[in-house]
């Protein structure tokens, strides 16, 4: 369980809250903003853990059953939406949450609504939740968390108290790793480097095999190097999420290498005999196009065939006549050579 103060690296944010606990001035609504994993949606648990449980200027005990419920969201007083797969949230379930916060609170002094992904909110849904944020029934509480804060309807924004989080150091996430997951220090500042300074986002890859994933890419950029035609090889992933994964994996892996400090070793570095420093570059431009593309609307089915004519080349040839991602996707879908019968 973690309480409000012990989050780390979100002192503004945490400043904010504390003071208007103690002050005993508490909004009927407020929007939690900033990147995935930095503490959004556990700062929501411990600032409702000390509205239901804590003593003003105390905190929460972090022991106790109030705690423990609101902990596990399960607690009577509480509504916690949280969309699964990138689903959108509809009118129905706001309406659920309104005749909530209508009830009388079964044992705490005010009812709460948490709103993970509020940019998910379908516009019908958006328009019935500001009514409840215009006219809050009784001594109602609304939680919007979100990383995508220009999705929101600005009315919906102009009801809310904003509170800001905001990424952290490679130290703060590297350090936050150490102590909640029982990775070496080596992978600590990997992964707090790979994840952009999100520790949430860290400590769910910590759970994987770290080592193994280092030598699955080195291997893969070794054989794409190897490889005589490399728009003919296939990429093993086609979901949305997994490849973006791969492309920051690879972005950071050819930046650190083109720097002479690879966090990933390899013990045959084909990949590195075969290319100097300035096409690496060239490379990691594309690859940060590619990524750029896929995060927009481009069909992930497109991109996966498109990686290892990026990362590879003609023997004998240049890397311009690889089509960039811009080019290959922007035009209705990417250049992918085809064998010839």
């Amino acid at each position: 369980m973690v309480l409000l103060n012990d989050i780390k690296g979100q002192d503004n944010a945490l400043r904010y809250l504390r003071n208007s606990l103690s002050a005993g001035r508490i909004a009927n609504g407020y929007l939690f903003v900033g990147p995935l994993g930095v503490g959004k949606a556990t700062a929501a648990k411990g600032f409702l853990m000390e509205l239901m449980c804590g003593v003003p200027g105390k905190g929460a005990c972090g022991e106790c059953a109030v705690c423990r419920r609101v902990d596990a969201l399960n607690h009577p007083d509480i509504m916690w939406i949280k969309p699964e797969k990138a689903k959108r949230i509809r009118i129905g379930e706001i309406r659920k949450a309104k005749d909530m916060l209508s009830l009388k609170p079964y044992e705490s002094s005010v009812s709460a609504c948490v709103i993970e992904d509020a940019h998910l909110l379908t516009r019908e849904a958006a328009n019935a939740l500001l009514k409840v944020l215009e006219e809050p029934p009784g001594r109602a509480l609304v939680v919007l968390i979100s990383g995508k804060r220009e999705l929101l309807l600005p009315t919906v924004i102009s009801r809310c108290m904003e509170v800001r989080f905001h990424l952290l150091s490679a130290d703060e996430t590297r350090n936050i790793l150490l102590e909640r997951s029982d990775i070496n220090a080596e992978d600590a500042r990997f992964l707090a480097n790979f994840s952009g300074g999100s520790p949430g986002r860290a400590i769910a890859m910590a759970a994987g095999n770290i080592q193994a994933r280092k030598k699955e890419i080195s291997k893969l950029l070794d054989a794409i190097a190897a490889e005589e035609d490399p728009f003919l090889m296939a990429w093993d992933r086609e979901d949305r999420t997994g490849i973006l994964e791969d492309l920051e994996f690879l972005i950071m892996f050819l930046r650190d290498a083109a720097a002479a400090r690879p966090l990933v070793g390899s013990a045959d570095p084909v990949f590195f005999d075969k290319y100097s420093t300035g096409e690496i570059y060239d490379i990691l431009g594309r690859l940060i196009d590619l990524k750029r593309a896929l995060e927009g609307n481009v069909n992930p089915k497109l991109v996966a065939p498109v990686l290892p004519g990026i990362l590879g080349r003609d023997q004998g040839s240049s890397l311009d006549k690889i089509p960039s991602a811009a080019e290959g996707l922007g035009t209705g879908g990417p250049r992918v050579k085809r064998a010839e019968n």
